[in-house]
């Protein structure tokens, strides 16, 4: 194979054949880092589903912010002071042994939206350790709870040891230092982010088993199938 460069002069197509080839693989390659984390994203769906939390139980919210493109202003132009719809809630609750965060919605938590997310995931008659939020509330109520609240205003400048909070807020530093390292995502993928760290943080310890789990969870997912089945074909999403 044969080809001209600028001058007219003859010179041979292996440079550009193996560019193009390259572009192919990388093409290649690309997508399947991509399928990759869809099906890992796929098979952690239902990761948290069964953890429920005991004993003396350590809750509260953090933020995360919307994507730059989704900011909304105010009519004067400028961004949404304090916790607008430019946030987005995340619930957090664990026990020492395991956590659990979900996405609770935009602004500031309500007591229906806490209950829904919790109800399942708290055991009747455990201590709930937490600030003075509001939302907490009929999760206290109906859960039977044992309510120890703090002000968080007066924690601020307590150290991290001494601090009533503090297992909740070293889930939440290291939660948001690993939502960071990935902060171009989509939120609303947010869940599927959550659900991972979940998945890495909490038991089992072992690689191996960690391994086991997520395979059952992926051939446990019925999405997982179709997802398989979209592969087959030449389509794209």
């Amino acid at each position: 194979m044969i080809f001209k460069n600028k001058y007219g002069e003859p010179r041979s197509g292996w440079p550009l054949f193996i560019s193009v080839a390259l572009m192919f693989i990388v093409q290649i390659l690309l997508g399947t880092v991509i399928g990759i984390i869809s099906m890992l994203r796929l098979g952690l769906e239902n990761v948290q589903n069964n953890i429920v939390l005991s004993d003396k139980i350590w809750l509260d919210e953090t933020y995360y912010s919307v994507r730059s493109e989704d900011i909304v202003l105010n009519k004067s132009g400028g961004k949404l002071s304090g916790i607008s719809q430019n946030k987005i809630c995340i619930a957090t609750a664990t026990d020492k042994k395991n956590t659990i965060l979900f996405v609770e919605g935009t602004g500031r938590p309500t007591q229906k939206k806490m209950l829904e997310i919790f109800r399942g995931h708290i055991k009747h008659g455990s201590t709930l350790i937490h600030d003075e939020e509001k939302s907490h509330k009929k999760l206290v109520t109906e859960a039977s709870l044992k309510s120890i609240e703090y002000n968080s205003r007066d924690l601020k400048d307590i150290p991290d040891n001494d601090n009533p909070l503090n297992p909740i807020n070293r889930v939440h530093a290291i939660l948001k230092a690993f939502l960071h390292s990935h902060s171009g995502f989509k939120r609303e993928h947010l869940q599927d982010y959550l659900n991972l760290f979940a998945f890495v943080i909490n038991p089992p310890s072992e690689l191996l088993e960690k391994v086991e789990l997520i395979v059952n969870f992926a051939f446990q997912n019925p999405k997982l199938l179709r997802y398989r089945a979209f592969f087959s074909t030449d389509t794209e999403e």
